[in-house]
């Protein structure tokens, strides 16, 4: 690294100019703010205290930001001895990190080990800095198939918060953490973090990005508590029968299960598999209740008026052909029935 970059930094007279400047210039190269920092041959961190002012910004990376850019760096500002801060900024670093993560003096082990409790019950659901991850664009796909997955994944297992998305899974199911990753990625351009559960055996597939929290609720999801506000359908969704069927498909992957019924008469066996699906927003069971229906299959609502049930033959079957399932484990029951009734095995 410089000398440059290591001493010699430019303060702006006044405040603002600095963002301005480097949010400006990442604009016009029209690149991701990752790709910014990596042209600059610096972390992405380092990059966000720029944009928040935090620090002032080294002489040598404005003049290569403005190479880059074509925007000139802004005039009125003073060449200042960042060195001289060094101290100054290490005794504000100790303290504000003492009164976030506590004292977690000692080895780098138990360090490491403070810092990651921290963030999975408090530090990834914080919101990130100010004018900093509004900058940070997603990509927003058009209505289509995947996407009506995705919202009825969200619908069943998912949760949105002011700053984040949320899908939370059994952790045993492996392949279908990786599908809803993937699902998320190829749509949004987004590569979600994922997080044990501390409460459950489950894990929460994240992504903090205050735009995918806007763009979801542009397609008719909910910030908070899907149950309190009664969710449903979007109609959008409900339109086009083509979503319709892929919405319950993620739907039912995630609040749904497959099980089995099975009875021994006049000494023969029989094996039934039935499917459910369960949700305590009441306009949510009758939307799938009547979507069901209309789509040929026998339905029927439980008592307590929560739960939808699949349990004719008949219908068990046109739902596993022309609806089917990407989880796993649904798939893993499914194919135990088909052999269950070939008489090679029984169901589990």
């Amino acid at each position: 690294m410089s000398e440059l970059f290591i001493k010699y930094r430019i303060k702006f007279k006044k405040s603002g100019v600095q963002r301005d400047f480097i949010t400006n210039s990442r604009n016009l190269i029209n690149i991701t703010w990752y790709d910014f920092s990596k042209k600059l041959g610096i972390n992405q961190r380092t990059l966000r205290d720029w944009v928040k002012e935090k620090y002032n910004i080294p002489y040598d990376v404005a003049q290569l930001i403005s190479k880059l850019s074509g925007v000139s760096i802004p005039i009125k500002y003073k060449i200042i001895d960042g060195s001289l801060n060094k101290q100054k900024a290490g005794i504000i670093g100790g303290r504000n990190h003492f009164i976030k993560y506590g004292n977690v003096g000692g080895n780098e082990t138990y360090r490491k080990s403070k810092w990651k409790e921290w963030w999975e019950n408090i530090g990834q659901y914080k919101e990130n800095p100010k004018g900093f991850q509004s900058l940070i664009k997603i990509k927003k796909p058009s209505k289509s198939k995947k996407l009506a997955e995705f919202v009825g994944i969200m619908l069943g297992d998912g949760g949105i918060s002011k700053y984040n998305v949320k899908v939370t899974l059994g952790s045993n199911e492996k392949e279908y953490i990786k599908y809803v990753s993937d699902l998320i990625n190829k749509l949004f351009n987004i590569v979600p973090k994922i997080y044990p559960s501390k409460i459950a055996q489950a894990v929460n597939i994240v992504s903090n990005r205050k735009e995918l929290v806007v763009f979801c609720q542009s397609i008719g999801l909910v910030v908070g508590n899907k149950i309190k506000q009664q969710i449903d359908i979007p109609l959008w969704i409900k339109k086009n029968k083509t979503f319709t069927k892929e919405c319950i498909r993620g739907l039912i992957d995630t609040d749904g299960c497959f099980f089995t019924h099975k009875y021994i008469s006049s000494g023969k066996r029989y094996y039934y598999l039935k499917i459910a699906f369960t949700s305590a927003s009441r306009p949510l069971v009758l939307s799938v209740a009547k979507t069901l229906t209309n789509f040929g299959f026998k339905v029927r609502i439980s008592k307590n008026g929560k739960d939808v049930r699949i349990e004719d033959n008949f219908s068990v079957q046109k739902y596993i052909k022309e609806i089917g399932s990407n989880n796993q484990k649904h798939l893993d029951k499914i194919i135990k029935w088909k052999v269950a009734l070939n008489g090679k095995a029984a169901v589990c």
